[in-house]
């Protein structure tokens, strides 16, 4: 079932006229009834997740592995996903809320070149694997309830989706397992920065440096780091204490040759973390 939420008559940026009209949000259902949520996990843990491996690198990795587990190593993981035509894939996704994981919009949803948002293909099965290692997941899998995202995904800034989790077979949220990392909508430039990513390796990577905009007014972070593909999705993480606890600031979405770029996460992603948390906006102000 697909349901669109938000202000309707906009263009791609948003403006009607000499007003601003909010994103429209998109809502999709994923695996509702205990039949569809048996049919993901069976297929990933079949021979899904096994067939994804075969194509992760397992030696000299673009960056160091993360190797001090904590908060870290139980909230980001492995987000498998069947595309079009069948084809597998995987991205990095992280634990932001009591049943909310956040990852990229083009994590979930698949566009031909040149072609629009809205016409742009659902992706199935999707399958969420928190603290994944050579193969094993240690905090068992989760799948999806529902995906939120904006319609016009494809526009600066709205490259962003909220997972809405279902629990475990033991009845226990994915937070009850996993424990949860901080998110933040309001993001300043220049904050040392954590970069946590699957680039289509057996296990966590990391890298670090100082962020900034990538343009003045730009919803786009970028960081001096190179990560690579399977880390679409993958957390920018400030204030990290001693038991590897931070902020989410942003989702990783692209890179090039010197920098890692990641979508901003500001008052759209606010409105998609609410309704996913089923909260108001105080709920969300107050635990942000």
């Amino acid at each position: 079932m697909l349901i669109t939420l938000g202000t309707v008559g906009h263009n791609s940026h948003g403006v009607v006229g000499a007003s601003t009209a909010e994103p429209e949000i998109v809502v999709r259902d994923a695996a509702i009834t205990e039949q569809d949520r048996s049919r993901v996990e069976t297929y990933w843990t079949g021979t899904g997740i096994a067939n994804v491996a075969h194509g992760d690198a397992t030696g000299n990795p673009v960056q160091p592995e993360w190797a001090e587990g904590g908060l870290i190593a139980r909230t980001v993981g492995r987000l498998y996903a069947q595309g079009a035509g069948g084809n597998l894939g995987a991205c990095t996704a992280t634990v932001v809320g009591t049943r909310t994981v956040i990852t990229a919009a083009h994590c979930v949803r698949t566009s031909d070149a040149g072609e629009s948002s809205r016409s742009a293909t659902w992706d199935q099965q999707l399958y969420f694997v928190p603290g994944y290692r050579d193969g094993k997941s240690p905090y068992g899998g989760f799948t999806v309830r529902r995906v939120r995202m904006a319609e016009e995904w494809q526009d600066e800034g709205m490259d962003v989706a909220v997972l809405e989790m279902n629990p475990g077979h033991d009845g226990r949220s994915v937070s009850e397992v996993t424990g949860i990392q901080r998110i933040s909508f309001t993001t300043e430039s220049g904050s040392r920065t954590h970069f946590f990513g699957y680039p289509y390796t057996n296990r966590l990577l990391h890298c670090e440096g100082v962020n900034s905009r990538e343009y003045r007014g730009s919803a786009l972070l970028r960081i001096p780091c190179v990560m690579g593909v399977g880390s679409s999705g993958a957390p920018y993480i400030v204030d990290l204490d001693a038991a590897e606890a931070g902020t989410v600031v942003a989702v990783n979405i692209s890179g090039d040759e010197n920098f890692s770029y990641g979508t901003a996460l500001g008052s759209f992603a606010r409105r998609l973390y609410a309704q996913s948390e089923h909260c108001s906006r105080d709920c969300v102000e107050r635990d942000a």
